[in-house]
């Protein structure tokens, strides 16, 4: 008997969403040994690339509504670079790209509460989160513009930290680069092409991920998802810098998976109208690891087209 078409595309959903679940399964284990530092020290440094520096904390706590938050700031110029680390991760991941960007500008990492050297402040959403953020970075007297570089989870955190900070023109966020970024809003449970099976699984499985959230980090994640829904379309420019849809979506000779794909590249276009996608090859999902170099040329080329636009 042949099995019903949901039953044989179910499992190509779970690949679809395997780099969410790799993100997460990652963001846990950091959590648990006490910070991206530990994480890496209790692997021998193995997941770094073998040429890259190790972040030393050369940043300040400032204090936020009574609560110590951590930042480092380094280098000068304008645009300010703000680092917004992946699930679990915080200042400590962004090693590498801290150095890089210092030559050009000023940037700052952080990490979110509850994370790294940053005090917890209980279940809290996404848009308070943004705000420690614009509240740390006012009382260390740093100034916009801002380019705002995120990593999977911390796309989320970036978009809302750019809802708060009002135009950019003035001291606002004026580009994004966004390094294989969970999208929640890319909802392809009502995309046209997927079975009801594939909807019903990618509805368990933002469910899923959104709960390991909630207990890894205190995001309370339904209120953040509405906090997400409020703010609606971006129109900041955006360099979005994804894995190959091989990897996100399996292999791309089956029917399921290019649904999967064209339902990515519409719905992401509606929410990053001013977006340009440049798939990055060769690369897992820590592409800040993996493709150290052409994130920092990325980064570098979006400061320096910030740059000129305040200049005209």
């Amino acid at each position: 008997m042949t099995p019903r078409p949901s039953r044989i595309r179910r499992p190509v959903l779970l690949l679809a969403v395997v780099a969410i679940g790799l993100a997460v399964g990652l963001g846990l284990d950091i959590v648990r040994v006490g910070g991206l530092d530990a994480w890496f020290a209790a692997r021998g440094g193995s997941a770094l690339p073998p040429d890259a520096p190790a972040y030393v904390a050369r940043g300040r706590t400032v204090d936020v509504d009574g609560r110590a938050v951590y930042l480092d700031c380094r280098g000068s110029g304008s645009p300010t670079v703000i680092l917004e680390a992946g699930f679990g991760a915080g200042a400590g991941s962004w090693a590498w790209l801290l150095e890089e960007t210092a030559e050009v500008t000023r940037v700052c990492s952080w990490d979110r509460p509850g994370l790294g050297r940053s005090e917890a402040r209980g279940l809290h959403t996404g848009l308070e989160t943004a705000a420690d953020l614009r509240a740390a970075l006012e009382t260390a007297g740093e100034k916009g513009p801002y380019v705002v570089v995120a990593h999977s989870l911390g796309g989320v955190y970036a978009l809302l930290f750019a809802s708060l900070q009002g135009s950019a023109n003035g001291d606002g966020v004026g580009a994004f680069v966004m390094l294989d970024t969970f999208e929640p809003l890319v909802w392809l449970a009502d995309e046209p092409g997927l079975d009801e099976g594939l909807r019903d699984s990618h509805r368990e499985v933002l469910m899923q991920t959104g709960a390991m959230f909630q207990g890894g980090e205190q995001l309370e994640w339904e209120a953040t998802l509405a906090e997400l829904h409020a703010m609606g379309p971006t129109d900041i420019e955006t360099l979005l810098l994804p894995t190959n849809m091989g990897t996100k979506f399996g292999d791309q000779a089956q029917p399921a998976p290019s649904a999967l794909a064209a339902g990515w590249y519409r719905v992401v276009d509606e929410l990053y109208p001013n977006g340009r996608v440049e798939i990055v090859a060769n690369s897992g999902h820590m592409i800040h690891f993996d493709q150290p170099d052409l994130v920092a040329a990325r980064v570098r080329e979006v400061v320096a087209a910030v740059r000129a636009r305040a200049g005209a």
